[in-house]
């Protein structure tokens, strides 16, 4: 049965509990976790790692020793093996959970997952927490407390051992900090944007005036005017060409979007966004004249490396020490070659080599090609054999077999 305390919700959590609430912003706007995903950048920059690091295969290996070689297995029939890779809990399948864990480490504090374990110590379970349903504070001997609240507004604390707690870069090193707060200005400016443009859309792309006259006008000719002008000119207005009697004059008051430079600073805002979450700007759609192919390459393996890797390692040592309970001989692993691999030109390459092409020593088996490329191994005995480089001994004879 879960425990229950007294209510205790952290501020910064607090401040997301809802719409209205948030993190000021210099722009006047209030931006919170669920208003900034508002933004398409913020919402493109959430997914693109969240999405990437959930499409990777997960496994639990086994390691075993030999002296200095180790050699690896996957442990399919490990019960956390099925947990991670096959069925989280009964709603989310893998992909799904690992979704919603990074999208909730990327986007605020952390992520947190009850655990429901068997007596023998078996994790059966993970259940996930809104991130803005938990807090976590630290006690004077350095443990750990959280704190969930549940949808009847009670509350459980839990401990260490009853969790997985995922989190991204700390200030303090027991909570991660919130992407959203550290980068709401941001943000509101590219809100503040976004409405600006609205507005002027809503009016028609028509700017606001003012019109002047040489003559004075009476109260009633110029209510008059004014309601004649708004239906011709308005929003909703037909438009056309304005035709003034007189000595009349138009002077806008709005500025257009070249005035303001507002596609530029768009596009500036889309890159700070960018700096903020550590994504290259190609991959929140921003496209670059200066990029070829290549140089997108280049940057998609930019991405891989030193936007999904820092995540994929958090999330691997965060399963070893939360669900493996750290034991020897078994840890978490995404296989993040599947992004690292190159077109099939450079697969082919790659592969030659590995069995041994250009007089270099194999590492690679003809089985152990076609298995990673996602084929059936063969039953021929010299598929699992190293190949040997010409003039070698082969493999026995040294021992009079």
């Amino acid at each position: 049965m879960w425990p229950f305390s007294k209510k205790s919700i952290d501020i910064n959590r607090l401040a997301g509990l809802a719409g209205w609430l948030g993190y000021n912003t210099s722009t006047g706007a209030v931006v919170s976790e669920a208003t900034a995903l508002q933004i398409s950048a913020v919402f493109c920059a959430v997914r693109v790692i969240s999405e990437g690091i959930a499409q990777i295969p997960v496994r639990v290996v086994r390691e075993t020793y030999d002296g200095d070689k180790v050699s690896r297995s996957v442990a399919r029939t490990h019960w956390a093996h099925n947990l991670l890779a096959n069925k989280p809990n009964a709603w989310q399948t893998s992909f799904e959970f690992r979704e919603y864990a990074i999208f909730c480490a990327v986007l605020a504090n952390g992520f947190l997952a009850v655990k429901n374990t068997r007596p023998d110590g078996a994790i059966t379970e993970l259940l996930p927490v809104p991130y803005d349903s938990w807090s976590v504070r630290q006690d004077y001997d350095y443990s750990l407390e959280y704190t969930v609240t549940y949808a009847d507004r009670s509350t459980g604390i839990f401990t260490p051992d009853q969790v997985m707690h995922l989190r991204g870069p700390s200030r303090d090193g027991y909570k991660g900090m919130s992407a959203v707060r550290l980068a709401r200005e941001a943000i509101g400016l590219t809100g503040g944007l976004e409405k600006q443009q609205s507005r002027v859309s809503g009016a028609g792309g028509k700017p606001s005036g003012v019109l002047s006259f040489t003559a004075p006008l009476s109260a009633d000719a110029k209510d008059k005017l004014r309601e004649t002008w708004q239906q011709r000119f308005g929003p909703q207005g037909d438009g056309g060409i304005a035709v003034l009697d007189g000595d009349t004059k138009f002077h806008p008051i709005t500025m257009t979007a070249v005035d303001s430079q507002l596609i530029e600073t768009r596009k500036h805002q889309v890159e700070e966004i960018a700096r903020a979450f550590r994504v290259q700007p190609i991959m929140l759609m921003q496209a670059d004249k200066a990029s070829t192919f290549a140089s997108a390459e280049q940057m998609f393996r930019m991405h891989v490396i030193h936007t999904l890797m820092p995540w994929m390692r958090r999330f691997e040592e965060t399963c070893n020490r939360d669900i493996l309970s750290s034991k020897p001989g078994l840890k978490v692993d995404l296989d993040e070659r599947q992004l690292l691999r190159g077109d099939f030109k450079d697969q082919a390459e790659y592969y030659a080599r590995a069995l041994g092409s250009g007089g270099a020593p194999a590492w690679m088996t003809q089985n152990d090609v076609r298995t990673e490329t996602g084929l059936n191994p063969v039953d021929d005995p010299e598929a699992d054999r190293l190949p040997s480089r010409p003039g070698d001994e082969p493999r026995g004879e040294a021992d009079g077999v």
